[in-house]
């Protein structure tokens, strides 16, 4: 069994234990025998595994490992078992080292990954990022016709204003006598000669 944990080749490793879990909600429902059971995914598999760094080098990757370790950085992942290569992401949950009286260059170890998914997206910023450009177009189109509309509205209530003695004829007599006398003039004298002499 070949392990690579960011970059690093674990190659002496003692136990390698893998957990997967489904995760699953029971809600008891009235007058059903047994519970309803719903399936809500699974959470990330976690791997745990145990391994010796020997020789000259085991200082200097045991090192490595920490610092990545440290880093708490998403880091890649390779397991080759049983003829088949998995390949991920992972985050580095745990670190154990141990080093035991007499051994300078060996370091025991236990190390803990679990599956790395990326968060999502942020949220579009602007609501109508994501709208087609003709349909703005549209929008903007039918927001000029009402304000057209509201004009031709105005106009019409300017034009009625000026007829409001439309319905009613006897609000101009006032008007019409003053121009009949106007237009009348020498003959209003006359007039009143005449009804003098009845």
């Amino acid at each position: 069994m070949a392990l690579e944990l960011a970059g690093i080749p674990l190659d002496k490793l003692i136990k390698v234990e893998v957990r997967e879990r489904a995760r699953f909600v029971r809600h008891s429902v009235p007058g059903l025998s047994g519970e309803l059971t719903q399936d809500l995914g699974r959470p990330g598999v976690a791997v745990a595994f145990q391994g010796i760094f020997l020789g000259a080098e085991a200082a200097d990757r045991l090192k490595e490992l920490r610092d990545k370790y440290l880093a708490r950085e998403p880091v890649d992942f390779l397991c080759e078992a049983i003829g088949e290569g998995y390949f991920t992401q992972v985050v580095i949950e745990g670190l154990q080292v141990v080093q035991r009286a007499g051994f300078v260059d060996q370091f025991d170890y236990a190390c803990e990954v679990a599956e790395y998914v990326p968060p999502p997206p942020p949220a579009v910023s602007s609501p109508l990022g994501d709208l087609d450009a003709s349909i703005l177009d549209e929008a903007a189109g039918m927001m000029d016709d009402v304000q057209n509309a509201i004009g031709q509205v105005a106009d019409l209530a300017n034009l009625l204003a000026g007829a409001s003695d439309y319905g009613n004829p006897t609000t101009r007599l006032p008007g019409m006598l003053t121009s009949f006398t106007e237009a009348a003039g020498p003959a209003t004298t006359t007039l009143s000669s005449i009804a003098g002499l009845l």
